[in-house]
């Protein structure tokens, strides 16, 4: 059998494979070296509104090379949030993750879970109190982030960068805060190095980024010498509590992973 292929049709199957090899390339813009991962580090965020305002605290843990911790809180003794990420050094994504509520020094509630299903380059999402079956939503581009995780699934992806200037794609992927889905992949966010810039008193990287997987448009300023994030703003919130969105380091510090524990349990009195 013949098949014949008009103009139309070609034009069609070099648009796929045009499509298909800029979201392979996009893994392949990391190199994963070892020696970047800061394991024991933490890094101690504030997060705001642009203005400022609305302050949270957010303090990052480097536990291992393959998991991250995010421990968010506001005043000492009040409810605080826990997520454990599992990072895959392959696909340069976050491969599953945990968010917990932590309650008191002795309760934690497992809220939700994320796990990536690479067969199906989808990821099951389960959040037993909004629903109780969990949600499978297809990721249509890697790697993949969550914004509403702030960023930080590719905080820690930018120490790997294969050229810190060439720009670079990634797919966004977060809760809606609706009732359903509860979980959606919203789109692209374009990534692209702009120049060397001093920022929060050490030398960075400045890179804007925008698109339809947030909805708007930021600034990252990125450490040059040891590649985490040093300083963020965007014009849209990662979470509908805020209206807009900035993430600004304030110290770092090494910590043990009981010296961790004992941190995350000093918020209570």
């Amino acid at each position: 059998m013949t098949v014949i292929i008009n103009q139309g049709m070609k034009a069609l199957i070099i648009i796929l494979l045009i499509a298909v090899s800029t979201a392979a390339a996009q893994v392949s813009a990391f190199r994963f070296r070892p020696e970047r991962v800061q394991v024991g580090t933490v890094f101690h965020y504030l997060k705001t509104n642009v203005d400022g305002k609305q302050p949270e605290n957010v303090s990052t843990y480097i536990a291992a090379r393959e998991r991250i911790e995010s421990f968010k809180f506001h005043e000492k003794g009040t409810r605080a949030g826990l997520v454990i990420a599992e990072v895959d050094w392959q696909e340069f994504i976050v491969r599953r993750l945990e968010s917990w509520q932590v309650n008191s020094k002795d309760e934690r509630k497992l809220f939700a879970t994320l796990t990536y299903d690479t067969a199906k380059q989808s990821v099951v999402v389960s959040i037993p109190a909004a629903k109780p079956e969990p949600e499978v939503a297809k990721i249509d581009r890697l790697p993949y982030h969550l914004y509403n995780f702030d960023l930080a699934g590719l905080n820690v992806m930018f120490a790997h960068l294969a050229d810190p200037k060439r720009a670079f794609v990634v797919g966004i992927a977060d809760p809606t805060f609706k009732a359903d889905p509860l979980f959606a992949y919203k789109g692209e966010l374009t990534i692209t190095y702009e120049k060397e810039e001093r920022r929060n008193g050490v030398e960075c990287r400045r890179y804007s980024a925008a698109g339809n997987g947030i909805g708007g448009k930021g600034t990252v300023w990125v450490n040059k010498k040891r590649g985490h994030i040093e300083d963020m703003e965007f014009d849209v919130a990662n979470n509908p509590d805020w209206k807009t969105f900035k993430l600004k380091l304030v110290k770092t510090e090494k910590m043990t992973a009981a010296q961790w524990q004992l941190f995350i349990s000093g918020h209570f009195k």
